[in-house]
């Protein structure tokens, strides 16, 4: 049995893990003294892990039901 989130879910769930994760690299960011790349390559991480979720099916985002019109006018 796979999880699945909803449309919805989904959406609220991506839009407060960007939040987070830019939050985090925020606050990281004055830490790490000009090394921009290990904030770079965190973001990196963060969008990857982001993207396996998607894929896997787990998120089915619809960027707040945008992605409804577009299969209503496929179907048509």
């Amino acid at each position: 049995m796979k999880i699945r989130l909803g449309r919805l879910a989904s959406d609220a769930f991506i839009i407060l893990y960007i939040l987070s994760t830019l939050l985090l690299r925020f606050f990281l960011e004055p830490q790490l003294q000009g090394h921009y790349l290990i904030s770079l390559g965190i973001g990196a991480f963060a969008l990857l892990f982001l993207w396996a979720l998607i894929r896997i099916k787990f998120l089915n985002p619809s960027i707040f039901g945008l992605g409804r019109k577009a299969e209503e006018a496929a179907k048509e």
